[in-house]
């Protein structure tokens, strides 16, 4: 497999991960969120990730010109991504925008997936 799916794999993964973890968070009655030993550490490692993802992204437009996929969809994606995985910690997020930005990364991921 070449870089570009195994990267977008890996966002696509962070994006699903990222729903699940909202729904269960809003199902504990209970939950407090830690930002230092929670949020952080696992944001830190997605941002550095979802960078590295970017670059290939932009590079696989460059050389692959894909007919339905464009470098702004990869910076949308990047946007996205950044705030679908911060909220999904936090009880108090607006769901419908969440879902909204969750389904645009889902779709330009998968776009991405089945053109390569």
């Amino acid at each position: 497999m070449n870089q570009i799916i195994i990267a977008t794999k890996k966002m696509y993964e962070y994006n699903q991960l990222a729903v699940e973890r909202l729904d269960t968070i809003q199902k504990d009655e209970k939950y407090e969120v830690n930002f230092f030993e929670e949020v952080k550490p696992y944001v830190d490692c997605f941002f550095q990730e979802l960078d590295q993802w970017e670059q290939i992204a932009a590079d696989w437009i460059k050389q692959k010109k894909p007919k339905y996929i464009h470098r702004n969809q990869v910076e949308t994606v990047k946007e996205n991504l950044q705030n679908v995985v911060l909220q999904s910690f936090y009880k108090d997020t607006k769901e419908k925008r969440f879902k909204k930005m969750y389904h645009s990364n889902k779709y330009v991921l998968e776009s991405i997936l089945t053109s390569e």
